[in-house]
């Protein structure tokens, strides 16, 4: 796993940690065969930066995004809700919420404090696929952070023609 701070009102990077991790101490004077074996070979990858080069579901985070979207594309005002009894059906699938009993109606704060997923699947329902990933591009996720780190990678921002492109299938 990996933990970035950012200062939200400039966002300079704070720190950064990755783990699992290694003593850069073997490395003082050079490392021996050894050790450079165990590392090369550990099966949790420890000299991974997964801060800066580790791509990761983005979880709840990623909620206040796709509320931003659903709100200037006036899909929904901040008093909309929406009913979650625990779990969404689409198609075939179920889409639980964290929340097994459901959180009832919901508003948009309610959703966001309380983070019910029923209502951000709603809204990905209302916005597509397309949409909320320009909404992400524009508030800079994608791209790298643009400091001076090597291997940093951008993220993934997924789209029906990179699943199409990539999975050789449509967004469903």
């Amino acid at each position: 796993g990996a933990v970035a701070a950012l200062d939200p009102r400039n966002g300079a990077v704070l720190a950064l940690v990755s783990s699992p991790s290694f003593d850069p101490n073997l490395f003082g004077g050079g490392i021996s065969h050894d050790d450079w074996e165990t590392l090369s070979n550990h099966p949790r990858h420890p000299m991974e930066n997964r801060s800066i080069s580790g791509q990761y579901p983005p979880g709840s985070t990623y909620k206040p995004i796709v509320a931003a979207a659903a709100l200037e594309e006036g899909l929904i005002t901040p008093e909309t809700t929406f009913y979650c009894n625990g779990a969404l059906e689409m198609g075939n699938r179920t889409y639980r919420c964290w929340n097994e009993k459901g959180h009832g109606h919901i508003s948009l704060h309610r959703a966001i404090v309380e983070s019910c997923d029923v209502y951000f699947y709603n809204l990905g329902k209302l916005l597509g696929v397309d949409k909320i990933a320009s909404y992400a591009q524009a508030f800079g996720l994608g791209t790298p952070l643009g400091i001076d780190l090597s291997r940093e990678k951008g993220g993934l921002i997924p789209t029906k023609q990179w699943k199409l492109s990539r999975l050789k299938e449509p967004w469903q």
